[in-house]
């Protein structure tokens, strides 16, 4: 999976990994323990507008950008096994190990960008 480092407003902020092919996108953080999604620092699904948790092993932080990398909705701490909502107007979504948004300090309205 290809790396990318991540910032906000134009400051680093952490490396994430990247899902942009049909198998990443599908696989995603499905089977991966938590210290898995820790070590890898995120995924970047793109494109997506919408997830779900099923056979994950550990909650997620997610985050929705619009195609400008502006930060449309934020939910945190979903657990395993649920159906997130869908957000017609993203583009794409980062899942986070759960209490990392808070930990960078992500909020709405955040200009995100991923650099490989």
């Amino acid at each position: 999976m290809k790396q990318a480092k991540l910032y906000m407003e134009k400051q680093y902020i952490c490396t994430i990994s990247i899902a942009d092919t049909f198998g990443t996108r599908f696989m995603g953080l499905m089977g991966k323990t938590e210290k898995q999604i820790r070590d890898m620092g995120g995924l970047l699904i793109s494109p997506c507008a919408q997830i779900h948790t099923f056979f994950m092993k550990s909650s997620i932080d997610v985050v929705y950008l619009n195609k400008e990398g502006s930060v449309i909705c934020i939910d945190e701490d979903v657990k395993p096994g649920k159906c997130c909502k869908r957000v017609k107007q993203a583009k794409c979504l980062i899942e986070f190990p759960r209490g990392k948004v808070k930990e960078l300090g992500i909020k709405e309205k955040n200009k995100l960008e991923a650099m490989i």
